[in-house]
Formats: C-alpha cells, sequence, structure tokens
C-alpha cells in the first residue's frame, strides 16, 4: 500500500505561506494599535484643552500655571507620561479680557501663529514627547521630520507624531465672554452748552465685574479747556466758569483693574 505525505518542497510552501500571513497580521495589528494609540491621544489633548478653558473661567479668568495643570488637568494612563502644557505665563496672574496679546506662539511647517494663550500635546504612538517650548515658541513638524525637541525625559530623535492644539488668545476671550464685561463707555454725545451756565452731565459706565473704574477726561478748544473739568470717580463733566462761544473737544478714557481701557470721544458745542 502507497503512503501518503507532504514533500520537502510541499512543506516549505505551506511555511512559507504560513509566515507570509503571520507577519501580515502583525503588521496589520501594529498598524491598528497605532491608530487608537493617535486616537486616544486626540481625545485627551480635547479633554485637557476643554479642561484648561473651564479653569481658567472658574479662576477669575486666569489661566492654570504648570504646576496646577500637571497636578490636576493632565492624567497618567497606561503608563503613558503626562500631557505636555505651555501658556503666556502672564495671563496666570492676569485677567484674559483686560489682555490684548500674548508671547507664546506656534509654528508649523507653514505658518507661525501669534497671540497664543495655552498649548496642549500628547506623545503619540511611539511614547515619546516630541514637543517642546523653547523661547515662546512651539514647534509642530510633518510625520516625515525626525525630530525631538523635548529632552525630557527621553531624548530619541524619531519621526514626530505627537498631537498638538492649542488656543489664540481671541479664542479664549470668546470662551470667557470677555465682550460681555468689558468697559464701556454708554454715552453717544454729549448735550451742548450755554455760555455763562453752569454745565454738568453724567458719564455712563458700564462694567459690571470690574471694581473702582476711574475717568479721564481731557478737553481742547481754541480756548484751551474752556472750563471744562472731569470727575474721576462721579464720572461727571462739569463747568461752573463762564464758558466761551465756542466747541470743545473731549477725549474720555476709562480704567480699571484687571480690565482693558476704554476711550471715547465727544464734542461739546457752546452756544
Amino acid at each position: 500500500m502507497k503512503k501518503s505525505g507532504f514533500t520537502l518542497i510541499e512543506l516549505s510552501i505551506v511555511l512559507v505561506i504560513i509566515g507570509l500571513l503571520t507577519g501580515g497580521s502583525f503588521k496589520v495589528l501594529k498598524i491598528m494599535r497605532e491608530r487608537a494609540q493617535i486616537s486616544r491621544a486626540h481625545d485627551d489633548v480635547q479633554v485637557a484643552k476643554q479642561a484648561v478653558i473651564g479653569n481658567t473661567i472658574l479662576n477669575s479668568n486666569t489661566l492654570p500655571s504648570q504646576a496646577f495643570f500637571d497636578a490636576n488637568l493632565s492624567g497618567v494612563k497606561n503608563n503613558q507620561h503626562q500631557l505636555f502644557y505651555a501658556d503666556d505665563t502672564a495671563l496666570e496672574t492676569t485677567n484674559i479680557c483686560a489682555v490684548q496679546t500674548t508671547t507664546l506662539k506656534v509654528k508649523t511647517p507653514t505658518k507661525t501663529i501669534d497671540n497664543i494663550a495655552f498649548v496642549v500635546a500628547s506623545e503619540g504612538a511611539n511614547h515619546n514627547m516630541q514637543t517642546a517650548k523653547i523661547n515662546n515658541q512651539v514647534k509642530t513638524y510633518d510625520y516625515a521630520k525626525k525630530v525631538d525637541d523635548s529632552t525630557s525625559p527621553v531624548n530619541i530623535v524619531e519621526n514626530y507624531d505627537d498631537v498638538v492644539d492649542w488656543v489664540t488668545l481671541p479664542q479664549l476671550q470668546q470662551e470667557a465672554r470677555c465682550q460681555d464685561n468689558q468697559l464701556r463707555i454708554v454715552n453717544t454725545s454729549l448735550p451742548s452748552a450755554n455760555a455763562g451756565t453752569t454745565y454738568n452731565v453724567k458719564i455712563v459706565i458700564d462694567g459690571k465685574n470690574y471694581s473702582s473704574p476711574v475717568l479721564t477726561c481731557n478737553f481742547s478748544s481754541s480756548t484751551g479747556a474752556n472750563g471744562f473739568t472731569s470727575d474721576s470717580s462721579n464720572f461727571t463733566i462739569t463747568n461752573s466758569n463762564t464758558i466761551a462761544h465756542t466747541s470743545t473737544e473731549v477725549d474720555c478714557n476709562v480704567t480699571a483693574q484687571g480690565a482693558k481701557p476704554t476711550s471715547k470721544k465727544f464734542t461739546i458745542t457752546v452756544n
């Protein structure tokens, strides 16, 4: 009776096929794992970004410090390192609604973005944080770029795969609804004055979230201030002297602690 079985060549072919299938499976699994890690990194960055915004609003419109972020807003997961956080440190003690510019920038492969309030980043699938703040600038790179700007906790130059997001100062001010809380001079015009009579007008200031605003007005005409004065705390413009028959230009400014100054110009016509 003739025995049946595999020849060495057939066995070799089978082993090669098994090897190819196994190698391909491992490659697919590696790609899937890396994609899952990048997706989780995106989620972590977005959660942390919203946490920073919320903490800023709760903390009188000031940014959290690096220490507070590390302790409260950046969780360590699955042996990953803490998230990267960089901010304009001046905004940790200054109301963001009172600021017009920041010193922090983000430089991408195609452009530089100014007026950054803060940056959050997560290491990607390589488990290597490659993003750093250097001279008030955070750089991001294309994946093909081999780089490691961060020397801690490890310094390994490899393809850049960090997930980075940032919030500009205008975006943060919009989230904090700064436009609803700004100092504002409500008056759109000032009434005319009559020569030889007392003049007393109230300057209406809106800025309910700021205490002790101060009003300063400068007056100019062909005869100088033409007798007009302003009261810094009562917010009035008065004139008890004889007024010349000439128009007077008024430039009023309002300031308050932690607020962006505001100003408005008027003309007082003297009859």
